[in-house]
């Protein structure tokens, strides 16, 4: 079992930053490296030997490995992966490898991010009652115009909640969801907007699959809170 994440090791021995033309390289051991990225020593060598995360570079006396900013921005973006998209190891080492994999175009990082994101057992598709479900939600999803692959996870998972819909009520039509369709590609938009058309660097690709994890929590959040507001707001009024 990897060890836990969310330690803070102890402070560690001070760094010293060496200057390549404008650029500065910030060295630090790994105590150093436990300490800003809140994770623990053990966590770091569990996150080193799965591949996770880049090896230190030797010092120049060869004993002492050094760590700098960029394995401190790849920890960040693991433990960020791991708490905030509830991702599995095996999906974090997925979404990694798709970052740094620079010939990826967008909307292929994008796709790799989603099957992330929905991380669902695929046996639930065998099961019979959601083979009816799943007629519809094909339906409804080419019926809004949305190109999508047909293995697309976000159809499996409409479909999961149409037939637990329909075991809570009976007979319910897809059409259910079509405000939160419309809310949804409102909000894509959005995000698609502010997309770069190209990733052009390993940081491009980070901060697209940050972006979208963070703010599919935010979304969440969001929601929840007016649910609470507007649940509420009713309660006092029939008061």
């Amino acid at each position: 079992m990897p060890p836990t994440t969310g330690e803070t090791a102890n402070t560690c021995s001070s760094y010293r930053a060496a200057r390549t033309g404008r650029m500065v390289v910030t060295k630090m051991r790994i105590r150093e490296l436990s300490s800003r990225s809140g994770l623990s020593v053990p966590t770091i060598k569990y996150y080193l030997r799965e591949g996770l995360l880049q090896p230190g570079r030797a010092g120049a006396a060869g004993r002492q490995l050094y760590y700098d900013e960029r394995h401190l921005s790849r920890l960040r973006l693991i433990r960020m992966l791991i708490v905030v998209g509830r991702m599995s190891l095996a999906s974090v080492r997925e979404v990694l490898q798709a970052i740094d994999n620079r010939g990826l175009p967008l909307a292929g990082l994008c796709a790799v991010v989603n099957e992330a994101l929905f991380a669902e057992d695929a046996s639930l598709n065998l099961a019979p009652e959601r083979r009816g479900a799943a007629d519809r939600v094909d339906s409804f999803v080419d019926g809004l115009g949305w190109r999508v692959a047909d293995t697309s996870p976000g159809r499996r998972t409409l479909t999961r909640v149409l037939t637990a819909l329909e075991r809570l009520s009976g007979d319910v039509d897809a059409d259910v969801f079509v405000p939160y369709a419309e809310a949804a590609v409102r909000l894509a938009a959005l995000e698609a907007a502010s997309m770069p058309q190209t990733l052009d660097s390993e940081r491009d690709a980070a901060t697209v699959v940050a972006r979208a994890v963070l703010l599919e929590a935010a979304m969440a959040a969001l929601r929840r809170m007016a649910r609470e507001h507007l649940v509420g707001q009713a309660g006092r009024r029939s008061a």
